[in-house]
């Protein structure tokens, strides 16, 4: 006789301490999970300054912190994380193959618990396959989204589609509102993101100042240029934006995630590098180039909601399409090679500083056409 199934679990933690890119791709679990199982209460584990975007995300119940991403208890609201998960969850799961992700689900999980292993075999995946019911290999084949895709399988889900996906409410939308009507922005914009968490993945800013004023002029889009809140970062983006003849209105730091997502759900197109907020500009479906140096496109590359769920790179390096995304990187055998600029200490990349102007101003017009700008614009 065969044994009935497992009621559907009433609680359910989806454990993802890792950067923020990592956590925008975990949001199409937390779809499955949802559309699945609607009665349950889904809560999700990440590091501090990481996943305050999901506060706003009507899906789950609660956004746990485990301290900042450099130690499990350390930063704001960090210390006490492993009382409150301790066996509270029907489900625990580990999007990542770290120590610190499978023991959250280890600790947290109470009928299942979902991980991943490192492939490294001796004590480091021993350990997890006995604490894990399900212990996956990473699918270093595909993409990072298609973690969740191969954990919601493991426990019995079918996948259809895996939608990455960021909310906003009423107080972005008047944040976004307010900064174009002050920036005097009243008609179709674009917008540059011109950094990445790390300098090795900079493009020439003196490039950015060209790409836009071109894309201005030959399209009749209004140029939005955006940074976060870091000082450092602020400033350069002056200095970058200086270089303009098209003045674009600066958004330095005044909107959360969620924000961002709600000003590029109404952009015309978007340009940035590899970097969280290109993943936060895949959700909304806008048309995008974007530039990639070192790091392996067919593992993170945005994200297109619209497209199917073995969705990757076809190739490993070169200029690619994805639906509304073209990636742009150097078609040279040393890349993607992973590592921190060509010095591997966070310096410069040659393969980004090879990409030139027309490279990217050719991707823009795939995207967007030939047509004549408004008002004559060349």
């Amino acid at each position: 006789m065969k044994r009935p199934p497992d009621p559907p679990p009433a609680s359910v933690l989806i454990a993802c301490v890792r950067l923020i890119g990592d956590v925008i791709l975990a949001t199409p679990l937390v779809g499955l999970f949802q559309e699945a199982w609607p009665g349950a209460a889904i809560d999700v584990l990440v590091a501090r300054g990481t996943g305050e975007f999901l506060e706003k995300d009507p899906r789950i119940r609660k956004v746990i912190y485990a301290g900042s991403g450099k130690g499990a208890g350390s930063g704001k609201g960090g210390a006490g994380y492993a009382r409150r998960i301790f066996r509270s969850y029907d489900l625990a799961v580990s999007l990542t193959a770290t120590d610190r992700g499978t023991l959250a689900a280890l600790i947290a999980g109470r009928r299942a618990r979902v991980g991943f292993l490192q492939g490294v075999g001796g004590y480091r995946d021993g350990w997890k396959r006995i604490a894990l019911n399900h212990a996956l290999p990473i699918p270093y084949e595909g993409h990072v989204a298609q973690m969740g895709q191969r954990v919601a399988e493991a426990v019995g889900l079918p996948v259809a589609r895996l939608e990455a996906k960021l909310f906003w409410d009423g107080s972005d939308e008047a944040a976004v509102t307010a900064a174009l009507h002050e920036g005097g922005v009243d008609r179709p914009f674009f917008v540059v993101h011109p950094f990445a968490r790390w300098r090795y993945k900079y493009w020439e800013p003196a490039r950015f100042a060209e790409v836009s004023d071109a894309v201005s002029a030959r399209h009749g889009l209004a140029p939005v240029w955006t940074s976060s809140p870091d000082p450092a970062e602020r400033a350069l983006l002056r200095e970058a934006a200086a270089r303009c003849t098209a003045a674009p209105l600066l958004v330095e730091g005044a909107l959360s995630l969620n924000g961002m997502a709600c000003l590029l759900s109404r952009a015309s197109l978007y340009l940035g590098l590899d970097t969280a907020v290109s993943h936060v500009a895949a959700t909304t479906g806008i048309p995008m180039v974007v530039l990639y140096g070192p790091t392996l496109a067919r593992w993170w590359s945005p994200w297109r909601n619209d497209g199917p769920v073995a969705q990757q790179c076809p190739a490993m390096r070169g200029v690619q399409r994805i639906g509304d995304t073209i990636l742009i990187q150097k078609d040279w055998d040393c890349v993607p090679c992973g590592k921190r600029g060509c010095d591997d200490r966070g310096g410069e990349s040659r393969c980004m500083a090879d990409i030139g102007v027309g490279e990217v101003l050719d991707a823009v017009r795939e995207l967007l056409g030939t047509a004549p700008a408004p008002g004559g614009a060349p």
